[in-house]
């Protein structure tokens, strides 16, 4: 058994130049191993050090990899040796490609039997190479794992998915995409650095994995979102907060007196037959194409009447044989899809061990496209689908016309246009216009149970293709009460918060704004102050609410990628140097033990007060 860890050297986001044109520039970025990679080069060690076996790292990427400095750095962190593909034929490849290309390279070796990947790459943010190599290789795949212990030659995994935290028992080989908090990273002590210099390092080119002629996928058209300019009013002095509390209340943005309290809740999907989807059915051409959904879990139904517009829609449900306690009346019934097919199966098995006998239920053709909500196990399956079928990954895809997919990359710095005409696509969906759906939740929340739409046909998974895995042990996880996808109103904490109690003013302000919390990758994944759920970022949920109030953040680019899109910013931070500052609209530089109990008290008398037309 040997354990191969895939690490990717990238350029730093921050250094990515987007041209007029849509095209990214990354000449002028420095290359690194991304910090996730590093937590993964870690957690291999780790898991090498327990099995006592060897530990091989693979990458690939152009000439400028390949050097000396960059494959030492990589052995100092831990890997007995490494197997680098190293040529400039790869810039082209798609991450279809890329996947294929690292299973390749782990056949070559012949001895790797487990594959441990960070949770996504630092330049893309796309968290499904994992899946897409696992696919390639007929492995199943695990993301968001935490932990990874061993219990003879099988793993134990500790996962974070559907809100729930499950242990996950795996005989045989698996490909692990571990979250950032999977284990410590140290650094590099100086017989660390002196050793690596000792280590095997073997170069291989693109023709050294055979055939990959074909690999690659090109946008029709690429161009720059539009960018919200913003306002960059920084409000200062004794009546700062007052001064920001009347800005939004003119803005229409504070809950109104007798709020419900449903923001960021799904908006209600079109049921068929409905004016509103009638509207839509015929403004759009008649379906020549089809768009299949997968969910093991996640909720879809709300975008589904977008799909509907210029194709018919195939839903798979992963449904677990618990959860169907009268028949027909608990499978999930989704009234804008053309069908409907729920694939049952053992309470204790996996989705991701499914993917084997989801890729044959899934009969797309050519100009068809396949959409995973960003969801763990569902991004897992689409990988491993893809994968499989050598098809084409695309991720935060944002519109799918008759013709044509856009898909947001580098963080949606750049939007690129693809036609669907002969290719079959895999996407993970992101911000498709009027659905307000970009991450799904927990079983039963987002999913219609009603009656009526296509008519359900349950399929039971073959035995022969289901991956040896078994869910040991699973609980509910703490998790958001309101979906950050969908709200309206987002707070956001950060490093700024000095003890986990202090939050305390965090969750008061969030409750009075009727707002769900986010929070930056260290307290949601390293501190785990917030549930998991809660992370905000390109890793983690991308938001786009009214308003977005930013709390204690410094302002790390996959952060700021991941709020872009919210109507307004609100920056509170005692930093007056923080990057978070260039991106708002309104900031408070100050104590936020401070700022935040007068913030809560003139928000709660601002709601609390009468409406201006009854005063």
């Amino acid at each position: 058994m040997t354990i191969a860890v895939a690490y990717k050297i990238a350029g730093d986001p921050r250094s990515a130049h987007v041209l007029d044109s849509g095209v990214v520039d990354w000449s002028g970025a420095r290359l690194s191993i991304s910090d996730d990679d590093a937590v993964a080069m870690r957690a291999a060690r780790e898991l090498g050090d327990a099995l006592g076996t060897e530990v091989v790292g693979i990458t690939l990427g152009p000439d400028s990899i390949g050097t000396p400095a960059l494959r030492k750095n990589a052995l100092s962190k831990g890997p007995d040796r490494l197997l680098v593909v190293s040529d400039d034929a790869t810039t082209s490849w798609n991450s279809t490609a890329v996947g294929e290309a690292l299973a390749r390279v782990v056949q070559r070796d012949g001895t790797i039997t487990a594959l441990i990947t960070g949770p996504g790459s630092t330049d893309e943010g796309s968290k499904m190479v994992s899946g897409v190599i696992a696919g390639a290789l007929g492995w199943p795949s695990f993301q968001d794992v935490s932990a990874i212990t061993t219990a003879g030659e099988d793993l134990l995994l500790t996962q974070h998915t559907g809100g729930q935290r499950r242990e996950v028992r795996v005989t045989g080989p698996v490909v692990i995409a571990v979250t950032s908090d999977a284990a410590a990273v140290k650094v590099p002590a100086m017989k660390d650095i002196l050793d690596a210099a000792k280590k095997p390092a073997q170069l291989l080119t693109a023709a050294d994995l055979g055939d990959m002629e074909g690999r690659t996928l090109d946008p029709i058209a690429r161009a720059v979102p539009p960018v919200q300019p913003r306002l960059h009013q920084i409000l200062d002095g004794p009546g700062a907060v007052s001064e920001l509390v009347g800005i939004l209340d003119r803005r229409g943005l504070l809950p109104t007196a007798g709020s419900t309290g449903i923001s960021g809740d799904d908006a209600a999907p079109q049921a068929a037959g409905t004016p509103a989807a009638e509207a839509s059915a015929a403004t759009g051409a008649a379906p020549e194409h089809a768009v299949w959904v997968i969910t093991a879990g996640a909720a879809i139904s709300p975008f589904l009447p977008a799909l509907r517009r210029y194709d018919s829609v195939h839903v798979l449900a992963l449904v677990p044989e618990g959860d169907k306690a009268s028949e027909s009346a608990q499978l999930p019934a989704f009234p804008d899809a053309t069908s409907v097919q729920v694939i049952t199966h053992a309470s204790d098995v996996p989705p991701e061990a499914l993917s084997a006998a989801l890729t044959e239920l899934v009969d797309a053709q050519p100009g068809d496209i396949v959409l995973v909500p960003n969801e763990p196990s569902e991004r897992a399956l689409g990988g491993e689908i893809a994968g499989r079928r050598g098809w084409p990954i695309l991720t935060d895809v944002r519109e799918v016309s008759a013709a044509h997919v856009v898909s947001g990359r580098f963080g949606a710095i750049s939007l690129e246009t693809y036609a669907r005409a002969g290719v079959t696509f895999v996407g993970v969906i992101g911000s498709l216009p009027g659905t307000g759906a970009c991450s799904g939740a927990a079983a039963g929340s987002g999913n219609a149970l009603r009656a009526g739409g296509a008519p359900v046909v349950e399929v039971a998974a073959p035995a022969g293709a289901i991956a040896p895995a078994r869910i040991t042990a699973a609980e509910a996880e703490d998790v958001s009460e309101r979906r950050l996808a969908t709200a309206t109103r987002v707070v956001g904490a950060g490093r700024g918060f000095a003890a986990k109690e202090d939050l305390r003013l965090f969750h008061e302000l969030a409750e009075v704004l009727d707002a769900a919390e986010g929070a930056t990758r260290p307290l949601a994944e390293g501190d785990a102050w917030l549930p998991r759920d809660s992370y905000v970022g390109l890793s983690g949920t991308v938001i786009a609410p009214d308003l977005y109030i930013a709390i204690g953040i410094s302002g790390q680019p996959h952060h700021t990628a991941g709020v872009t899109d919210s109507g307004v910013i609100v920056v509170i931070n005692n930093d007056p140097e923080a990057e978070m500052f260039e991106f708002c609209d309104y900031g408070i530089v100050g104590d936020l033990y401070t700022v935040l109990p007068e913030l809560i008290t003139l928000i709660r008398k601002r709601v609390a007060a009468p409406a201006p037309e009854s005063r």
